[in-house]
């Protein structure tokens, strides 16, 4: 999977708009801080930053996605943190989840 594959399903299945313009922008964006959504940019900024190259076209696997959200995930569970962004850090881990899944599914004619 590429890393613009990864957003776009993030985009389209987390709940939460993940995009801010094409991949390439919103990678862009998201690693100069200016994501029109501060955590949505936290999360590409760490997805992205666990890549060798942060380019739309980069591969990336579900273990690098994952280990790369783990800082913003202990983040989010502390007790001042808001419920909202606990909530959508589990929902990206699980859409993270649900695209690879789909790319096993897939790969596998099921």
């Amino acid at each position: 999977m590429t890393l613009c594959e990864l957003l776009t399903y993030l985009d389209r299945e987390s709940g939460y708009p993940v995009l801010d313009g094409d991949c390439e922008e919103t990678i862009r964006k998201a690693a100069a801080g200016s994501h029109k959504d501060v955590l949505a940019g936290r999360i590409v900024a760490a997805i992205a930053g666990s890549v060798d190259t942060a380019t739309a076209t980069a591969p990336i696997l579900r273990a690098q996605a994952t280990t790369a959200l783990g800082p913003l995930r202990l983040k989010a569970m502390r007790d001042d943190v808001t419920g909202d962004e606990l909530r959508r850090m589990e929902r990206t881990v699980h859409a993270i989840d649900g695209a690879f899944n789909d790319e096993a599914l897939a790969a596998r004619g099921s």
